[in-house]
């Protein structure tokens, strides 16, 4: 058999790389994103739903968000979406924001079954919404900056993520007052937590995953006296180490802070292309 090529070599270690961040899918979380980032050359293609129950009429609205998420290298990562969306009082869906991401790990120790990771992140984003709720979100609510710290730690089938940010909303002059003083700045911050429940044993990439997730999400504003904790259980499922479906579901569990919702529900299934950034 002749020697492998240098493309060979470097498209069945990518591979193997590839299947082995996929089989860590104990932290690939639902809500929030853990230290670690896709593979290196890797495009993701991913689109999400998020639904919940209008604040003021109680029908049901609803967030399209179509993303693409690029492996630059091993520790970075760049992200873009979209949203469309029927709230903020809209009739009917329309184009609602426009965001990017990134994120870079700047710390790694990996073991067997077990690593530590540590990564900066930042966001920018462009909302038509009004400023209307003391709640901040760059995920088609607002338009604004973020900047955040993340550690992840991974033991066999569990995994654990920390982490705490700052935003700034951005919006100056439409803003829709309901009597009730606007946020300008947060802190937000995360715990989440995995566990791979299938395979008992992992033997091929073929496998479904079965990962369930346990995750509590809070915000506390720096300018007013307002903030909420949340609790977000949520399973997904992983098809041939490439391809993910989420679903969660998110509810208060302590807060006094103006929202759009205290519940809500999100659906998401991404693939994964291995090695399309040439």
């Amino acid at each position: 058999m002749p020697p492998y090529s240098n493309m060979t070599r470097y498209f069945l270690v990518s591979v193997l790389l590839f299947c082995c961040s996929l089989a860590n899918g104990q932290e690939l979380y639902v809500f929030s994103n853990p230290a670690s980032n896709i593979p290196a050359k890797t495009i993701v293609a991913k689109a999400s739903v998020k639904t919940m129950r209008s604040y003021h009429n109680n029908e049901r609205e609803y967030r399209f968000m179509p993303e693409l998420q690029l492996g630059l290298t091993k520790n970075w990562m760049l992200t873009g979406n979209v949203s469309f969306s029927n709230m903020f009082f809209q009739q009917k869906q329309q184009f609602e924001s426009a965001r990017l991401y990134t994120k870079y790990r700047f710390y790694s120790n990996d073991e067997v079954h077990k690593h530590f990771r540590a990564a900066v992140y930042g966001s920018a984003a462009w909302s038509n919404n009004p400023l209307v709720y003391q709640e901040l979100n760059l995920e088609g609510d607002n338009s604004g900056v973020q900047l955040g710290v993340v550690a992840t730690q991974l033991v066999n089938k569990f995994a654990a993520s920390a982490g705490v940010a700052y935003i700034q909303q951005l919006e100056k002059t439409n803003k829709l007052s309901f009597g009730i003083p606007f946020s300008e700045q947060a802190l937000q911050y995360n715990l989440s937590m995995g566990y791979l429940l299938f395979p008992r044993n992992y033997n091929s990439y073929k496998q479904t995953n079965f990962n369930l997730y346990c995750e509590f999400l809070g915000q506390q504003s720096t300018d007013v006296k307002a903030g909420f904790l949340d609790i977000a259980p949520s399973l997904q499922l992983i098809f041939n180490s490439s391809t993910r479906f989420n679903v969660g579901a998110r509810y208060q569990l302590a807060g006094n802070a103006h929202r759009m919702t205290e519940r809500s529900v999100f659906i998401s299934l991404e693939h994964y292309f291995l090695n399309a950034l040439k």
